[in-house]
C-alpha cells in the first residue's frame, strides 16, 4: 500500500469515529430535554422554540490515483554463442611423381586412299518408235465373252496404214497372240447406231476374257516393234468385262 493510500484510510477511520461522536451527544441532548423538569422548564421559558436539527453527516470522498500501466516488455536477447572453429585438415604430404617413361615413335601408317568415284550408270535410252499413242479411248461395258480392241493405225494426216499387225502378250500367263494385217481404209467399226461410235483398220482379239494384262504394241509384217506398250488389264468377271479403243499414230 502507498503512503497516499495510508493516509487516506487513517482520514476516513478518524472523521468516522467524529461522526459517531456527534450522534451520542446529540441522543444525549435529546433525552435530557425530554426529561419532565428541564422540558417544563424549557416550555416556560421559549414555548415556541424548535427542536434543533439533527447536522447532516458528509462521507468524504476518497482522491484515488490513478497507476500508471506499465505496457512495454523488455525482450531479452540471447548472447550470441561462440561457433567452434574446425581445426584445418590435415595437407597430405606429396608424393613423388614417378618420371615419365619412353613412348615409342609411332609408325608409319599408310595412308588411305581416297574413295574412287563410283561412275552413275546412264538411263537407259528409249527406243524411238516411228509410232506414238494418239488416243486412248474410254473403256466400254461389253456382253461379248472375248476381248476385242479397235485399233487405228494412221500417218501423220490421219489416213490409215495398211501391212502392220498388233502384237500382244499376256501376263501372267505368257500367251502370245497376233492380229491380221491392218487395212488402207476404215475397215472397222464398233457399232454404226452406237453413241459412242469409233473406227479403226484393224481388231486386236487374243480370245475369251482372263484374269491379267494384256501388253500390245504395232509391229511391222515381220513383228519388228513399231510404237510403245500399251497394258490392258482384263477380269473373269462379267461385270468387269470391256472393250478398247486405241489410235497409233505415226510421228
Amino acid at each position: 500500500m502507498t503512503k497516499t493510500s495510508r493516509l487516506l484510510l487513517a482520514a476516513f477511520i478518524l472523521f468516522a469515529f467524529t461522526s459517531l461522536g456527534c450522534g451520542l451527544a446529540q441522543s444525549v441532548i435529546d433525552k435530557v430535554k425530554s426529561s419532565g423538569p428541564i422540558a417544563r422548564l424549557a416550555g416556560e421559558s421559549e414555548p415556541t422554540r424548535r427542536k434543533p436539527t439533527a447536522r447532516p453527516t458528509f462521507t468524504p470522498t476518497p482522491n484515488y490515483t490513478s497507476t500508471p500501466t506499465n505496457t512495454s516488455t523488455p525482450t531479452i536477447t540471447p548472447i550470441p554463442t561462440d561457433t567452434p572453429t574446425p581445426p584445418p585438415p590435415d595437407t597430405p604430404v606429396p608424393t613423388d611423381t614417378p618420371a615419365p617413361t619412353d613412348t615409342p615413335a609411332p609408325t608409319n601408317t599408310p595412308r588411305p586412299q581416297p574413295p574412287t568415284d563410283t561412275p552413275t550408270p546412264a538411263p537407259t535410252p528409249t527406243p524411238d518408235y516411228p509410232f506414238i499413242i494418239a488416243e486412248q479411248g474410254n473403256r466400254v461395258k461389253t456382253t461379248n465373252t472375248g476381248i476385242w480392241v479397235l485399233v487405228a493405225i494412221i500417218d501423220p494426216q490421219n489416213i490409215p496404214i495398211g501391212g502392220l499387225k498388233i502384237v500382244g502378250n499376256q501376263s501372267p500367263s505368257g500367251k502370245h497372240a497376233e492380229s491380221p494385217l491392218s487395212d488402207w481404209r476404215w475397215s472397222a467399226t464398233n457399232c454404226l447406231d452406237c453413241k459412242y461410235l469409233k473406227q479403226g483398220n484393224v481388231k486386236f482379239e487374243p480370245g475369251p476374257f482372263e484374269d491379267g494384262t494384256w501388253n500390245i504394241y504395232v509391229a511391222d509384217g515381220n513383228g519388228t516393234q513399231l510404237s510403245p506398250i500399251v497394258s490392258l488389264s482384263y477380269s473373269t468377271d462379267p461385270q468387269q468385262w470391256v472393250w478398247d479403243f486405241i489410235i497409233f499414230k505415226k510421228k
